[in-house]
C-alpha cells in the first residue's frame, strides 16, 4: 500500500472511500472538461474497480485486481490539461467529504502518482535532446551578445520613437 499510516483509515475505510467516490463521479460527470469520460452503462462496474484501486494506493490492507491503468487508458489520450481538472474534482470530493487538508493534500499528492499512467499518449522525457538543447548556442549569444543586444534595443527604441 502506498498511502501513510492510516490515510485509508482517515478517510472512512471501505465506507468513506465508497462516499469518496461517488462525490468524485458527480464532480467528474458534472465537469464540462471531463465529462465525456465518465459517462456509459460500465460506469458502476468502473467505479468500483477505482474504488478498489483508489483503497490500495491510501493504504488499504487490500490488492488491487483490475487491469493496469495503462491499459485501462490506452484509448482515451487524456491531456495533463484534463488530468488536472480529475485532480480538482478529486480535491473538490475530499472536501465535499469532510477531509481535513492534509488528508486532501495527500490524496492529491498519491493521486498525481498515476499521471504517467493515465498520459500513456505522453512523449517521454529524451535526456539526449535536453542536452542537446541545453548546449546549443543562447539567443544571447544568437543576438551578439552584449553588442548585439544593445544594438537592437537602441534600434527598437528609435523605431518607436519615429511612430
Amino acid at each position: 500500500s502506498q498511502g501513510t499510516d492510516g490515510l485509508y483509515e482517515q478517510l472512512g475505510a471501505e465506507a468513506g472511500l465508497a462516499t469518496f467516490v461517488d462525490k468524485l463521479y458527480e464532480q467528474m460527470q458534472a465537469d464540462p472538461r471531463i465529462q465525456h469520460y465518465f459517462s456509459g452503462t460500465k460506469l458502476e462496474a468502473v467505479k468500483a474497480s477505482q474504488r478498489q484501486y483508489l483503497a490500495v494506493m491510501f493504504g488499504a490492507p487490500v490488492q488491487y485486481q483490475g487491469r493496469p491503468l495503462d491499459r485501462i487508458h490506452t484509448v482515451m489520450s487524456i491531456s495533463d490539461y484534463e488530468f488536472d481538472s480529475f485532480l480538482e474534482c478529486a480535491q473538490s470530493a475530499l472536501r465535499a467529504v469532510g477531509a481535513d487538508a492534509s488528508s486532501m493534500d495527500e490524496c492529491v499528492v498519491l493521486l498525481e502518482t498515476a499521471r504517467r499512467d493515465v498520459l500513456i499518449n505522453r512523449k517521454r522525457h529524451d535526456v539526449k535532446k535536453t542536452q542537446e538543447a541545453a548546449s546549443a548556442e543562447s539567443v544571447y549569444e544568437k543576438l551578439g551578445g552584449e553588442i548585439g543586444i544593445t544594438n537592437l534595443v537602441e534600434n527598437m527604441y528609435s523605431k518607436a520613437l519615429e511612430d
